[in-house]
């Protein structure tokens, strides 16, 4: 959660999409480092939770728990400044997106943590005219994450296929982070014991066969760069 928190700096006003329980929120007033945020829940549960933990801490006045399917939370009178979409799968991350184009193009940052098809948000990033700034790759309680934070400005080049798969931030970072070299190399290991056990197969799954050895090279000419 805290690599996530570093990432809405500067701004002051935020919306956290997705809330789950409006911990991010809480966490952001606490520390002093938003003055406004809106929650968002689409399901009645966690949106009931979160009012629950916002009133507990106190922090009606500067955080406004919203029941709304993603973007729709936000009001002009917001003035969001920053989005966060955190702890959900990629392809929802850019649907969210895409249904309310007029929303995120008054942003100035998207703050993204996809938990898979981490490769379609950054091609969704260069797609829509922003360009990934900052990236970080944490571990936490056995998972690994890959956050990044997107600004309006278009990319000076299309993004290549190892740097959508891998982070263009993270491949350029010297020296390399060792949590990121730790990952990827245990991905590697992993697609290649794959592709043994898929070799033995009677019918052999050349489709998946193919998107694994693809994966592979690019991991490898990653980890080389």
């Amino acid at each position: 959660m805290q690599a996530v928190a570093d990432l809405t700096a500067p701004w002051r006003r935020i919306a956290d999409i997705g809330s789950d329980h409006a911990y991010l929120p809480i966490h952001l007033i606490a520390t002093q480092q938003i003055d406004y945020v809106v929650a968002g829940e689409v399901i009645p549960g966690p949106f009931e939770i979160a009012q629950t933990h916002i009133q507990k801490a106190g922090y009606q006045a500067q955080i406004h728990v919203r029941l709304a399917d993603g973007l729709a939370a936000i009001h002009e009178a917001d003035q969001i400044q920053c989005v966060v979409l955190a702890g959900m799968g990629g392809r929802l991350i850019t649907e969210i997106l895409n249904r309310e184009p007029a929303i995120y193009q008054r942003l100035q940052g998207l703050v993204l943590e996809p938990n898979q098809d981490v490769a379609d948000v950054r091609q969704w990033v260069a797609d829509h005219g922003w360009q990934i700034t900052k990236e970080r790759i944490v571990f936490d309680e056995g998972h690994c994450y890959q956050i990044m934070l997107a600004q309006p400005q278009p990319v000076a080049r299309p993004y290549t296929a190892v740097e959508l798969l891998m982070g263009p931030i993270l491949l350029q970072a010297q020296p390399r982070d060792p949590v990121f070299t730790k990952y990827w190399t245990f991905k590697l290991q992993q697609r290649q014991q794959l592709v043994q056990q898929l070799q033995q197969a009677q019918q052999l799954p050349v489709v998946k066969l193919a998107q694994l050895n693809q994966e592979i090279a690019l991991i490898k000419e990653g980890l080389k760069c």
